[in-house]
């Protein structure tokens, strides 16, 4: 896959791919481990493991992945919402929207629980984990995915093939990228265990640092959220214009 050429997007850098997998990954182990075993992001599994208690004859336990697997398409859904026209234009930076509404679904987790029941739990972490998947899942040119990482082993595999092989340095950019990922998604969920078993539901409350953090970097990132300036008459070539409009100008540079 080829690395996309367009202006840049915040939202495929990799320090924010990195935050994104870390923080799935302690989803991830923090709806597992404390909220009786479902998963928020990872929906594979939570298919799985209510495939297997049905069969079993288990249907009370079966039902307890429900919530998660359905909240996690209303999260998709509230990501694309987002990106369309309409809301795009009001917000004018949906990509710290959406992070803004995950930490504020969390917020809520660890301020009402452990009175809040399991299955309302599970459903606010899998609305989360949906709109961080849908809304952050590009990492530059390649695909990623923040809240499961079979994609992401898969794909690395490939890039490290294609070093070996075929020497191409585009595969190995995205084998460190992915790389990273992944390791991030590890840390995250050994984090995120070792915090639940230790301050039990109130661990999601670590979360909140790591949005605000991914929401500052997104807030002073190059990408341009002002329409286009126009070109003079006098510059036929734009570069006076280009030089206004360009991401990269920080606000030091605007002030001199």
């Amino acid at each position: 896959m080829n690395v996309d050429t367009e202006r840049p997007d915040p939202t495929r850098a990799l320090p924010i791919a990195v935050l994104m997998s870390f923080l799935g990954g302690f989803l991830d182990a923090y709806s597992y481990v404390g909220w009786g075993g479902v998963f928020a992001g990872a929906q594979s599994g939570n298919i799985i493991l209510m495939a297997i208690a049905m069969v079993q004859g288990h249907w009370f336990t079966a039902t307890r992945h429900l919530p998660s697997i359905l909240a996690f398409g209303l999260g998709v859904v509230a990501a694309e919402t987002l990106r369309m026209p309409r809301p795009a234009s009001l917000l004018r930076r949906p990509d710290i929207a959406a992070l803004a509404l995950e930490a504020t679904a969390l917020l809520v987790i660890g301020l009402l629980s452990p009175a809040v029941p399991a299955a309302l739990a599970t459903a606010v972490l899998a609305f989360a984990a949906g709109l961080q998947l849908s809304y952050f899942g590009r990492v530059h040119g390649w695909t990623y995915n923040s809240t499961m990482t079979t994609g992401n082993l898969r794909n690395l595999i490939e890039a490290m093939a294609g070093m070996a092989f075929r020497r191409d340095h585009a595969a190995q950019k995205q084998a460190i990228a992915l790389s990273r990922v992944i390791a991030a998604f590890a840390a995250g969920a050994g984090i995120g265990g070792l915090a639940t078993c230790r301050f039990q539901a109130h661990a999601i409350w670590m979360a909140i640092p790591v949005l605000s953090l991914g929401i500052r970097m997104l807030s002073t990132s190059s990408r341009s959220i002002a329409p286009p300036v126009p070109r003079r008459a006098d510059d036929p070539q734009g570069i006076a214009s280009a030089t206004l409009a360009s991401p990269g100008r920080n606000s030091a540079e605007t002030r001199a």
